[in-house]
């Protein structure tokens, strides 16, 4: 079973990353040690490397090119 890293959206192979669970019960999972402290003091859609950065500069590409 793979999972998805919470914050870069990577895949993860089973057995590996790490698995961050707070007080409330919410589970994040992460590739890296790096995803995990970015994940504190930043959003993803702000840091360049992820995906989901990438997407939403794709997208405002695409609407700024139809016009």
């Amino acid at each position: 079973m793979s999972m998805n890293c919470t914050f870069c959206e990577k895949q993860i192979a089973s057995g590996k990353g790490l698995i961050s669970v707070k007080a409330d019960g919410a589970i994040s999972y992460y590739c890296t040690s790096k995803c995990e402290r970015n994940a504190k003091i930043r959003m993803a859609k702000n840091v360049k490397w992820t995906a989901l950065y990438r997407k939403r500069k794709s997208e405002r590409l695409a609407k700024t090119n139809k016009k």
